[in-house]
């Protein structure tokens, strides 16, 4: 009996693999394009997010790890960007194997991408799916409209794919009272911290703290887990405690980059500091137009918001966060779910779940994303609100696979309920569906080229559903075919929705040989070569607005920089200012500077006497005074005394120098000083750098709001500028060693009998040995 039902498991492991390798076949399959290079990644993903992968592969191949970027922005540290990844394993691994081709940054984002839906594959096998329903909902899900609206923000991909697997490791430690699984979930979730978008992973902490709260609550459910055996204040201590865990191990995870963005973008950028509600909730922010909430029907719905098609439809909601589809099966599975089960707890709070996070996404428009704010400090380090559509999918996605199990085990008896809602329900949705689309489409003025496809998938697909499960309602021999006929629906679904989305996921025409000439031009070597800074990048590589210039080893001035500061935006409108950090001659002398504290006020007083004299002059800042850059607004009283002083310099003056050595965390200087005073450079000022003049450190003061100033003696002096990073490294160690441990270390939990585990698996039983949630 032993033997065989270790053989049995092994079939079921074996299935599931082959699921795994089937869904990850057809993605690749559907995404041949641009696994051939015949498409590539377009907007976000070519400009910002191919050159950041550039240089963190670049720094991988030579054995170092990316600090200080020398090239775009004047000068940023991105390390202490998250969005960069340069403290990812994957994304170094991925770099140091690839290169920093735009090719190898195509796999990995492909990779990526593919995380979360055989992430999903996971989850559903602890919860009891059958493998056949997996397949379903995870190609579903692999091209939802989270995936494919956002296809261009690398990062945000990045966070989300990992929801299902540390979501997967902390369902396994609350259903078998074990706190390994949840050190495993905090190590996923702060591994997609390390290269992901900051207001995912922060929601994902609040996903985790939902759903704990909801198995706690959710005790009658048919399968009796181990959790439920405890006593209600026992669920709530341990599920406490398996949060607390996560949450340690998370943060260690995490550390290196989040630390590094409070300790260096404090007075770099203004986005070390909260947002004001205003940004983080109002609808202009990018928050969920709800009349988008009808992108449920079609992907071809949210492509007649490609630019610049019908600028009035949801007029406040980018096209990247108009688009809510999850898939035609995954829907009418979601709501068979709720229909199945009218009395489970679980699946409501499931759907509280899915309800809440959308009427968070929709901004100011109802409160709940306010009281966010308000009560959750967190939610006040982003904007952009409907990004919170996506765990509101997650949760529909969850819903859809329990219904697979009603599905599965209504299969084998003659009971027609299930299969009487489920025709239902898919007729109800259908014609929803077709209704909502043709409102749409009856307000719009262009529908593009791609109307008679979106009316395909629209009947198709939608009725497609129908006709099949009134087919398993009339038929029952039918039911046996069940996986397989829904299968096919999914593929055609997902097939459709790839081709519907193709427009604002790649493209074959001028963004491919964009990527083409910076391959051609792309410099691996790390040393700065030259002194000279221009604006911007060059017009053919994508202008001001674009980061393509850093494979080409062109430094610019102003560039798509994600650690914004309003300083350096507005030099722009100044051209004494900004011509200071432009060109070869951009280091500057003046023995008659003030020191005051950097303020709306004291900008404003700076550009009028600099204006006024037609050459810049030099204000400087301590450090401890730089930090004010990341406060926005105005002081309620300007210090008269500051604004006198600054109003009575005297120019600044450009001053020769030769330059020593010029790498990214290193600049060697000589210069001949007239006198004793103050020397300007104009790389850009970040709390980590370091000075020494004439081999005697010195404090880098910050100077005119955003570069680098020292105090200089008269006559010739050798400065070196430097960027050690000691605590980084060392983050960097307990981070990764942390995440090795996790994985690596044998379970610190008694060994549990083998004939335990394999009673949970009895013949004929497709649930995990962790137990399943209804």
């Amino acid at each position: 009996m032993k033997q065989q039902l270790l053989r049995l498991r092994r079939v079921r492991i074996s299935g599931w693999l082959l699921t795994g390798l089937l869904l990850t076949t057809l993605f690749l399959i559907l995404n041949r394009e641009l696994v051939s290079g015949a498409r590539v990644q377009i907007w976000d993903a070519c400009s910002f997010y191919t050159p950041a992968f550039s240089l963190v592969a670049d720094h991988a191949r030579v054995g170092r790890l990316l600090l200080w970027d020398p090239w775009l922005a004047g000068g940023t540290p991105d390390f202490a960007d998250p969005q960069v990844g340069a403290a990812s394993p994957i994304a170094i691994i991925a770099g140091a194997i690839g290169g920093g081709s735009a090719g190898a940054f195509r796999f990995y984002w492909l990779f990526i991408w593919l995380l979360g839906p055989l992430g999903l594959l996971l989850l559903a096998r602890h919860l009891g799916a059958p493998p056949w329903g997996a397949f379903v909902v995870g190609l579903g899900y692999a091209f939802c409209g989270f995936y494919t609206a956002h296809a261009e923000h690398t990062t945000v991909l990045y966070s989300f794919s990992f929801v299902p697997w540390f979501i997967w490791r902390f369902d396994v430690a609350l259903t078998s009272l074990r706190f390994r699984p949840a050190a495993q979930a905090g190590a996923l979730w702060g591994l997609s911290a390390l290269g992901g978008y900051p207001a995912i992973v922060i929601l994902g902490g609040g996903m985790l703290f939902l759903w704990g709260l909801g198995r706690c609550c959710s005790s009658r459910n048919r399968d009796k887990l181990l959790i439920h055996e405890q006593p209600i204040w026992g669920r709530f201590k341990f599920t406490f405690l398996a949060l607390t865990v996560v949450c340690c191990v998370g943060v260690l995870i995490m550390a290196p980059t989040y630390v590094a963005f409070f300790r260096e973008g404090l007075g770099y950028t203004e986005r070390a500091g909260p947002m004001t509600r205003w940004q983080a909730t109002a609808a202009a922010q990018n928050a969920l137009d709800p009349k988008a909430l009808g992108t449920f029907a079609s992907p071809y719905l949210t492509a007649l918001k490609f630019p610049p098609r019908n600028p009035d439809l949801w007029p406040k909601t980018n096209i990247s966060m108009a688009d809510v589809y999850v898939g035609v099966l995954p829907l009418i599975l979601s709501l068979l779910a709720l229909s199945q089960r009218p009395r489970s707890i679980w699946r409501w709070w499931l759907f509280g779940i899915i309800v809440f996070f959308l009427v968070c996404a929709v901004g100011d428009r109802l409160p709940v994303r306010g009281w966010l704010y308000d009560y959750c400090p967190p939610t006040r380090y982003f904007t952009y609100p409907a990004m919170l559509r996506g765990y509101a999918i997650f949760s529909a996605a969850v819903l859809a696979l329990l219904a697979t199990s009603d599905l599965e085990a209504a299969i084998q008896n003659s009971k027609t309920r299930i299969w009487r809602q489920l025709a239902v329900l898919a007729l109800v949705a259908s014609v929803a569906a077709v209704w909502v689309y043709l409102r749409v489409v009856s307000h719009v003025t262009d529908l593009g080229d791609q109307f008679h496809l979106g009316n395909v998938h629209l009947i198709g697909i939608w009725f497609g559903a129908f006709g099949v499960s009134l087919l398993l309602l009339l038929f029952r021999g039918a039911r046996k075919w069940l996986p397989v006929l829904f299968a096919i629906l999914a593929i055609l679904d997902a097939s459709l929705t790839l081709r519907l989305s193709q427009k604002f996921i790649s493209d074959d025409g001028r963004t491919r040989l964009l990527l083409s000439r910076v391959d051609a031009g792309h410099k691996t070597r790390l040393a700065v070569k030259g002194f000279r800074r221009e604006l911007e990048a060059p017009p053919g590589f994508g202008g001001r607005h674009a980061n393509n210039n850093l494979a080409l080893r062109i430094a610019t001035f102003y560039n798509d920089s994600t650690m914004k500061n309003r300083f350096h935006q507005l030099f722009a409108d100044h051209a004494v200012l900004l011509n200071m950090g432009l060109g070869s001659d951009r280091i500057w002398f003046t023995d008659d500077a003030a020191v005051v504290v950097p303020s709306n006020w004291t900008y404003l007083a700076l550009v009028k006497r600099s204006d006024e004299l037609g050459a810049p002059v030099m204000i400087v800042h301590s450090p401890a005074q730089m930090a004010k850059v990341s406060q926005r607004g105005l002081p309620a009283v300007p210090d008269k005394a500051e604004l006198t002083s600054i109003s009575r310099l005297a120019p600044a003056q450009r001053i020769p120098v030769r330059v020593v050595k010029y790498t990214p965390n290193n600049f060697k200087l000589k210069v001949s000083c007239p006198r004793d005073g103050w020397l300007l450079v104009t790389d850009r000022w970040a709390a980590g750098w370091r000075a020494k003049v004439n081999g005697t450190p010195t404090e880098v003061f910050g100077g005119n709001f955003i570069f680098r100033a020292v105090h200089v003696g008269a006559g010739e002096n050798t400065i070196e500028f430097y960027y050690p990073q000691p605590l980084y490294f060392a983050l960097i160690l307990l981070s990764w060693s942390t995440l090795v441990a996790v994985f690596a270390i044998p379970r610190w939990e008694a060994a549990r009998p083998a004939k335990e585990v394999l009673q949970e698996a009895p013949v004929g039983n497709a649930q995990s040995q962790a137990g399943t949630i209804n």
